[in-house]
């Protein structure tokens, strides 16, 4: 039995599952770096688990929403975008005859740069925390994501005297269409947070970037 025919065999096997189990989803593939979910690319039914044997015994564990996807594998990809059951979900990693790996996503963001001034480029120390506002460009919007507590980054630039030092953060999300995310770009979340991109790393599973919450 060749990959493709066992993979063809599993799919039917896991939308059979999915079908008993599974909720109404809702499957996006974003081709532009704006508003992904605007046009629905599939409707499927799935279920999630951080079980890979789709036991369910339990919900995924807290500050660790990395689940598999029991879901129709026949036209999966990684960078896929799935809403279910008020849940918004991306696949990380697709491999054949395999359930997808998910990241459970918290909240939704808009990436956006600022044109570097001429004071910007006389003191370029102050230009990774600080700019116009108003000289912004957003590079995209309405992107899930996931940002969690830990694994951030401090990022360069002047402090205020007794200054406390912003929360360090890291954001999982998916690959944006024709967007490479690089330090000093600005992540705003939906609760208005914003962030300062300190690195950023682009893979097989997505872009992971290291932040600094902004304070001011």
């Amino acid at each position: 039995m060749d990959q493709p025919t066992l993979n063809r065999l599993v799919a039917t096997g896991f939308a059979r599952a999915a079908a008993r189990v599974g909720a109404a989803c809702t499957q996006y593939r974003p081709a532009t770096a704006m508003q992904p979910l605007g046009v629905a690319y599939a409707q499927a039914m799935a279920a999630f688990s951080n079980d890979r044997a789709f036991g369910f015994a339990g919900p995924a564990l807290w500050d660790v929403p990395f689940v598999y996807a029991l879901m129709n594998i026949g036209d999966v990809r990684a960078g896929d975008i799935l809403t279910c059951a008020r849940e918004t979900y991306f696949v990380a990693r697709y491999e054949p005859f395999r359930p997808p790996l998910c990241v459970l996503c918290n909240t939704v963001v808009t990436i956006t740069a600022t044109t570097a001034l001429a004071t910007d480029l006389a003191n370029p120390g102050g230009y990774a925390t600080s700019g116009d506002v108003t000289a912004q460009s957003v590079l995209a919007t309405g992107w899930p994501a996931l940002i969690r507590l830990g694994g951030g980054t401090s990022v360069p630039g002047p402090d205020q005297p007794g200054a406390i030092r912003g929360g360090a953060v890291e954001m999982f999300m998916p690959t944006i269409p024709g967007v490479t995310l690089q330090p000093t770009m600005w992540v705003s979340d939906a609760d208005g947070t914003r962030y300062t991109i300190g690195s950023a790393r682009a893979g097989p599973w997505g872009t992971r970037c290291q932040m600094g919450q902004q304070q001011a």
